[in-house]
């Protein structure tokens, strides 16, 4: 329909209604809706825009550019997407393997779905990323779960930097990574400890060299002599032989848990089959040190060729040079020898080593004689105070470093310089001997006595002030006290209180986490209310602490005095007073008209009565902390008639 005919519709449109308007009146109802409905709506809407030329354009004008929806087709996307599931690889708590060797790995899937055709596969993944499929592809198990089997290629290089993930074919989904570590195959280098690769001996003496391992541990491996050494951790591994003639040593194999490996390296062990006799005196660190009359081992190294019948001896010189043998013949090493008795300890000396057939000597070592040790005491008297520390001194002599133990089991060893102290801490007087002491030559020569005197404060009670309270017969109290000086474990405390003669008697008292309490019932009270004496005792050791004094009040003697007179008239009220004394609160009593009071503080305490009837009023009953009391006096209500 184009615009004409548009038009030309509303044209006709608006004559009928023109027609209708100059025409005969129709009925009221009718001509109300016509002019309310049609006319208004034309109005609103077509003959009003048909007017305004401009606004029918704008209404009737259509646009035909295209604009694209970008909401619209997002929300059409994203109803196409669809959720792609997750594959877990089972966690493999840092496995280590070697080259060739078969691993298995769980997994889990969740999530999306897979297509029906879908499979799992092992893959392992190096450092640059590289995936190699360890497994053939294989279904998952009813629940989407599963392990797979594979191999690790032989030749995968050795590193940390692998990992072994799970992944899926349809859709392709890679699982988690898991750490992988790939083991080296061993590898066995035998070498010299100087880097040489060749060695001389004599005929009888050994060499030494080393089998350098690395990869994974343990190792075995096998010399070309022969020799097997089976599982050691230890690199390099340190080899003695003791050829008799030249030899070339080699590692033939290694194994080791990722399998054998290679092997290098060879040295040569040459030996000197015509060597001179030589002796070589094996020494400690700053030469001999020996105690006069004690047999002591020297050690050596004979090399080369000696005649039939060749013995060992050990010789000692002074500074003369004149030398004696102090040892037996022997063919080995050590020879035992001795020292001469007399020798004195000032003297310069020097050790060797002599060889008879031929006449060989070693080179010579330093000798010095030690002599016995002798630990003195020094008679001393040391005064300390409780808990301090006392110095003894000890003067060393001979041969140290020196040791000793005192008689209180104190002991100090390693000791280099003379005069040492040493710092003792007790408890008591206490004197103090040597034990033992001694030195390089074991235990020598001890004497000398000492004694500590400490000062120990005297054992003092304080009883704390409990003259300004009054307690009951039998009321348990905590007793406050202090204390000074020393007491013993063993040590109890006891409360005390003065009879009537002024002997002090022990009440039940115990003590528990620095409290102290007793039961307060002394045998005879004198008055109603008595000022006890009372003070705090101990058994180790036995002092009696100073008193103080506590208001007692005796049993069964409270009283209620009952008082008040009054004339009322029928309905009007009265008060009875009850007033307390001779007792500690709280206080319970029965008046004699039934009315009933437990546990009051009050005192005096009123009662509000509404008698009847001319009333007298008494207690019949009375019990405080101090037990049951007495009941005293009387109060009159007087009733008028009206």
């Amino acid at each position: 329909m184009n615009k004409f005919t548009l038009v030309s519709i509303l044209l006709g449109v608006v004559g009928l209604i023109t027609l209708g308007a100059s025409g005969n009146r129709p009925r009221a109802g009718y001509h109300r809706f016509s002019a309310d409905t049609l006319i208004e709506i034309r109005k609103d809407t077509l003959i009003e825009k048909y007017l305004r030329d401009s606004a029918y354009k704008a209404i009737f004008r259509r646009d035909t550019t295209f604009r694209v929806d970008s909401a619209a087709l997002k929300a059409q996307a994203d109803s196409h997407k669809v959720a792609l599931p997750d594959v877990v690889t089972g966690d493999l708590n840092g496995l280590a393997v070697c080259a060739g060797s078969p691993v298995s790995v769980p997994y889990t899937s969740s999530g999306g779905r897979f297509s029906p055709d879908n499979q799992f596969v092992l893959q392992l993944v190096d450092a640059a990323g590289k995936v190699t499929n360890l497994s053939e592809p294989a279904k998952a198990g009813a629940f989407g779960n599963g392990t797979l089997s594979g191999v690790i290629p032989v030749n995968t290089a050795a590193g940390s930097r692998y990992g072994l993930r799970v992944s899926s074919t349809n859709p392709v989904v890679n699982g988690t990574l898991q750490a992988l570590r790939v083991l080296p195959a061993p590898t066995a280098r035998i070498e010299l400890a100087d880097g040489s690769n060749a060695v001389t001996v004599l005929p009888g003496q050994p060499a030494t060299f080393r089998v350098a391992l690395s990869g994974h541990g343990p190792w075995s491996f096998v010399l070309s002599d022969g020799t097997k050494v089976q599982n050691t951790m230890t690199t390099p591994y340190e080899v003695t032989v003791t050829p008799d003639k030249p030899t070339v040593y080699k590692v033939v194999n290694v194994s080791g848990p990722c399998g054998t490996g290679t092997v290098s390296g060879e040295i040569i062990v040459n030996v000197n089959e015509n060597p001179n006799p030589e002796i070589a005196l094996k020494a400690p660190n700053g030469g001999y040190r020996i105690c006069t009359g004690t047999p002591f081992q020297v050690a050596f190294t004979a090399t080369g060729k000696y005649q039939a019948g060749n013995g060992f001896v050990v010789q000692l010189a002074d500074s003369t040079d004149n030398w004696t043998t102090i040892s037996n013949a022997g063919t080995a090493s050590p020879l035992v020898a001795r020292l001469p008795y007399g020798i004195s300890p000032k003297g310069s000396y020097k050790i060797r080593v002599m060889a008879t057939l031929p006449s060989v000597s070693s080179r010579t070592e330093n000798l010095a004689v030690a002599a016995q040790a002798v630990a003195v005491l020094r008679n001393d008297t040391v005064r300390i105070d409780e808990g301090k520390t006392a110095e003894l001194t000890v003067d060393f002599g001979g041969g140290g470093p020196w040791f000793v133990l005192l008689s209180d089991g104190t002991y100090e060893n390693n000791i280099t310089r003379s005069p040492h102290t040493i710092r003792v801490t007790p408890n008591n007087p206490t004197p103090y001997a040597i034990t033992s002491a001694g030195g390089a030559c074991g235990v020598g020569e001890y004497s000398g006595r000492a004694f500590v005197k400490v000062n120990i404060p005297p054992s003092t009670i304080t009883t704390g002030n409990l003259s300004a309270r009054t307690i009951c017969h039998g009321s348990e109290i905590t007793v406050p006290f202090t204390t000074g000086g020393r007491f013993y474990a063993n040590n109890k405390y006891i409360v005390q209180v003065a009879d009537t003669s002024g002997r002090f008697i022990g009440l039940p008292t115990t003590y528990k986490d620095g409290v102290l309490k007793a039961v307060v019932n002394p045998a005879y009270l004198k008055d109603t209310l008595n000022t006890v004496r009372l003070r705090v005792t101990s058994t180790s050791p036995a002092v009696a602490g100073s008193e103080t004094t506590i208001k007692v009040l005796a049993p069964n003697v409270s009283q209620a005095v009952v008082s008040g007179e009054g004339i009322i008239r029928p309905g009007q009220t009265a008060k009875v007073r009850v007033a307390f004394k001779n007792g500690l609160p709280p206080w319970s009593f029965v008046l004699s008209d039934g009315a009933k009071v437990n546990g009051t503080f009050l005192n005096p305490y009123v009662l509000t009565v509404a008698p009847t009837k001319s009333t007298e009023y008494t207690v019949t009953s009375l019990s405080s902390s101090c037990g049951a009391g007495i009941p005293t006096g009387r109060a009159l209500v007087t009733v008028e008639g009206n």
